[in-house]
């Protein structure tokens, strides 16, 4: 039997979660889809690390992501507990997006994958703690890209400084819309693939570590808020999902099955290097499931 073509209406999305290090994860996932040469998505959508995960995706650069996480992500340079404590920043985003800008990325191929697609990256809007969906198509300008995945990684817990953008300031985009789920359904995809750091049936809880966070920043109200609130936006996000497949919405979500060996800020490369082959099994398993799924079809 031959597999039955997907209806050229039909269009796809593929959206992926941050959580830092625990990016991983996803990445592992993207590579199983390059070695796989699955790339049937009409629409990106990235938060965070995982919009960073989608650059090098749709550019076709194989194991770039690894080579991140496991290179320029562990050098001290980059994360510093002691220099976090002094005031300073626990990420040295300025210092990773320099080194990743110069750091062989294809940009032509990026820009040509981007042909007749579109690539959205979530920000939170510091003034008002809305979010913000920055839509970038093969006309992107290069500094505006990578000031806007820097700002979508900005969370003010590891980066203690909002980036400006268009006159506003930005910060993590997972504060105000950590899976954009409901934005891709708004844009007109039907179906949604979701690549998850967490497992399914996580929950956020309030937590001590947020409330003193938000305390901290109560100057900046609006960020406090979306800090102080974030295990309820979370979560409601995740219940929104069973909404969106009432209306007709195909969710297909990949994610661990039990809690990654990374964290956040996880520095061991051992456990980074496991999670992100977890990573590429399940992706290597989703598409074996989904080939048998089409010959199953009808001819």
């Amino acid at each position: 039997m031959q597999k039955q073509e997907a209806s050229p209406l039909t269009k796809t999305a593929l959206v992926v979660e941050g959580g830092g290090m625990r990016g991983i994860y996803s990445a592992g996932i993207l590579d199983a889809f390059m070695d796989k040469r699955h790339r049937q998505f009409d629409g990106f959508y990235g938060v965070s690390a995982g919009a960073l995960n989608l650059v090098s995706f749709i550019a076709g650069q194989r194991g770039r992501n690894l080579d991140l996480y496991t290179g320029a992500c562990l050098e001290t340079r980059f994360i510093s507990f002691k220099r976090h404590v002094k005031g300073g920043n626990l990420f040295d985003l300025d210092w990773l997006f320099d080194r990743i800008q110069r750091q062989h990325m294809n940009i032509n191929k990026f820009r040509s994958q981007l042909r007749d697609k579109t690539f959205t990256v979530v920000t939170s809007c510091a003034s008002t703690g809305y979010p913000i969906y920055h839509t970038f198509d093969e006309h992107f300008e290069l500094e505006q890209l990578f000031t806007v995945l820097k700002a979508s990684s900005a969370l003010p817990m590891i980066y203690r400084n909002a980036i400006t953008i268009d006159s506003r300031n930005h910060v993590d985009g997972s504060l105000a819309d950590p899976l954009p789920v409901i934005k891709a359904a708004e844009d007109g995809y039907k179906n949604i693939v979701v690549l998850r750091s967490r497992e399914s049936q996580y929950r956020k809880k309030a937590s001590s570590a947020n409330r003193l966070l938000a305390w901290q920043l109560r100057k900046q109200p609006e960020v406090a808020q979306l800090i102080r609130q974030q295990y309820s936006i979370y979560n409601e996000t995740l219940d929104s999902f069973d909404q969106l497949k009432h209306n007709g919405i195909t969710i297909t979500e990949i994610a661990p099955d039990r809690p990654l060996s990374s964290t956040r800020s996880t520095r061991d490369r051992a456990r980074l290097v496991s999670d992100y082959h977890k990573g590429y099994s399940a992706g290597f398993s989703f598409l074996q499931n989904l080939d048998h799924a089409a010959l199953a079809q009808p001819a």
